[in-house]
C-alpha cells in the first residue's frame, strides 16, 4: 500500500508539473523585465508591471508621430525584418524618379517569385503603379522591377538603401535585397524601423498608398485587384498604414500606424508567431498607447496667475492672465504635470490690456510641455495729476511714518 500510494502521489506531482508548465509557456508575462515605458525600465515587481501593454512578441516598440518612445521591447536588438523591407524600397523610389516614370519589366523582375502581381517581361508599368503594388500587396516583382528602374540593377539599388539608412542615422539596420526575403545581412531593429515609418509615413505621397485598403495591378492575366495585406485597415479605427512582412526567419511581422484625436502612433511588431497575433499584438499597443498618450488641456485662457503692482499707484495692482489655451499631448506615465509662473515684479502705467507680463511655463518632469504669456487683463491709464500730487504726499508721509509705497506682488498660481 505504501508502494502504490507512493506511485499516486508521483503521478500527481508529475501531472500538477505539466500543467503548471503548459500554462507557463502558453500565458505570456503581463509585461517582460526589461522593457522600457517612456525612460522607465520595467522591473519584475516595480510599479510600471500593471501598467505596461500586455504582448508577448520578442521585439517591438512604439513611438508617436511626434517622436517619443512610449514602450519598447529588445529595440536595438538586430533582426530579420521581412517585406517590412519595403518602405525603404519605396523612399528610395520616391527620393529618385518621378510617380509618372515608365518602367518596363525585365525578365529578373519577372521572375522573382513569392508575392507577385504577375508581371511579364516587356510589360510597362509606372512608378506609381508598380508602388501601389509593392506597398499594398507586397509584390516581390514589383520591387525588383523598381530597383532596377531607379539604380540600372538591383544591387545598385540596395547600395542606394544603404546610403540612405546610414544618413537616416539606421545603425541597426543592412540590406541585401529591395523585397526582404531572408538573406545574410539583410536585418533592422525595431527602434530603426520605426524611425524610417515615421519618416515615410511623413511623405503625402507614400501616406496615400499605404492606406488603401486595396489596389488594382495590371498583370499577365490581365487587371486584379489585390487586397491589402494590413488587415487592421478598416477593422481599427484610426488606422491609416503601413506594411506588413513575413519570413520563416523573421516570422510574423507589422508596421501599423493609426491616428485619432490629433494623435498618431506607430506600432512595430517583429517575430509574431501566426498572422493574427501580429495584429492583435498591434491593436494592443495602439490602445495602450491611446489610452495614456491624449491631448490635454494643460493651460486655460484667463486664468489668473499673478496680481503685478503698477508703479505708479499706492495699492493698485492689474492681473495677468494666461494669454490662450494651451492643449498638449500628455503621457501619463512619466508622472505629473506641473506648472511655474514667471512675471514681472511691477508695472509702470499706461499698461495696455494684452500687454505681456509674464510666462506660464507647463513641465512633466523635465521634458517642457508648453509656455503661455501672461498678459495684462485690463488696460490702466496714468493718474491724473491731481492724484499724482495725492500719491507723491502720501509716499513722502509713509517714507517718515511708516507704510507700504506701493502695492506688492500676488502669485495665484
Amino acid at each position: 500500500m505504501r508502494y502504490r500510494a507512493s506511485r499516486l502521489t508521483q503521478s500527481v506531482a508529475l501531472a500538477l508539473s505539466v500543467l503548471l508548465a503548459a500554462v507557463s509557456v502558453s500565458t505570456p508575462a503581463r509585461a517582460a523585465e526589461g522593457d522600457i515605458i517612456g525612460s522607465q525600465a520595467v522591473t519584475a515587481a516595480g510599479p510600471l508591471t500593471d501598467a505596461a501593454p500586455d504582448v508577448s512578441m520578442p521585439a517591438g516598440i512604439l513611438r508617436t508621430r511626434d517622436g517619443r518612445t512610449l514602450w519598447s521591447r529588445s529595440a536595438q536588438t538586430e533582426r530579420a525584418m521581412a517585406s517590412t523591407t519595403k518602405i525603404m524600397t519605396a523612399l528610395v523610389v520616391l527620393d529618385n524618379a518621378d510617380v509618372s516614370e515608365t518602367v518596363t519589366v525585365s525578365a529578373r523582375a519577372a521572375g522573382v517569385g513569392e508575392a507577385e502581381v504577375d508581371l511579364v517581361v516587356g510589360q510597362t508599368l509606372t512608378v506609381g503603379e508598380l508602388l501601389e503594388a509593392t506597398l499594398v500587396r507586397s509584390a516581390n516583382d514589383g520591387a525588383y522591377a523598381l530597383a532596377e528602374h531607379v539604380a540600372g540593377s538591383v544591387e545598385g539599388f540596395v547600395a542606394l538603401m544603404n546610403t540612405k539608412a546610414a544618413d537616416l542615422g539606421l545603425v541597426h539596420t543592412s540590406f541585401a535585397n529591395p523585397h526582404g526575403l531572408d538573406a545574410p545581412g539583410h536585418y533592422t531593429s525595431a527602434e530603426d524601423l520605426v524611425t524610417l515609418a515615421s519618416i515615410a509615413m511623413a511623405d503625402p505621397r507614400f501616406a496615400e498608398i499605404v492606406s488603401r485598403p486595396s489596389v488594382t495591378v495590371s498583370g499577365q492575366f490581365g487587371s486584379k485587384r489585390y487586397d491589402n495585406s494590413n488587415k487592421l485597415l478598416g477593422t481599427y479605427v484610426g488606422a491609416d498604414g503601413v506594411k506588413t512582412g513575413w519570413t520563416n526567419k523573421a516570422g510574423y511581422c507589422v508596421v501599423a500606424s493609426a491616428t485619432r484625436d490629433e494623435v498618431g502612433l506607430i506600432a512595430v511588431v517583429l517575430g509574431a508567431s501566426d498572422e493574427n497575433e501580429r495584429f492583435d499584438e498591434a491593436r494592443t499597443l495602439l490602445d495602450w498607447g491611446f489610452a495614456h498618450y491624449a491631448v490635454t488641456r494643460v493651460a486655460t485662457a484667463e486664468t489668473t496667475a499673478a496680481l503685478v503692482p503698477v508703479t505708479d499707484f499706492l495699492d493698485r495692482r492689474v492681473a495677468a492672465v494666461v494669454a490662450e489655451d494651451a492643449s498638449v499631448p500628455v503621457f501619463d506615465l512619466e508622472g505629473e504635470v506641473s506648472s511655474a509662473i514667471d512675471y514681472v515684479d511691477d508695472v509702470e502705467a499706461p499698461v495696455a490690456a494684452g500687454q505681456r507680463l509674464g510666462t506660464l511655463t507647463v513641465v512633466q518632469g523635465d521634458r517642457l510641455l508648453a509656455q503661455v504669456p501672461l498678459v495684462s487683463a485690463e488696460a490702466v491709464d496714468r493718474p491724473d495729476t491731481w492724484s499724482r500730487v495725492k500719491i507723491w504726499f502720501t509716499r513722502i508721509w509713509r517714507g517718515v511714518f511708516g507704510g507700504p509705497l506701493m502695492a506688492t506682488a500676488v502669485p495665484l498660481m
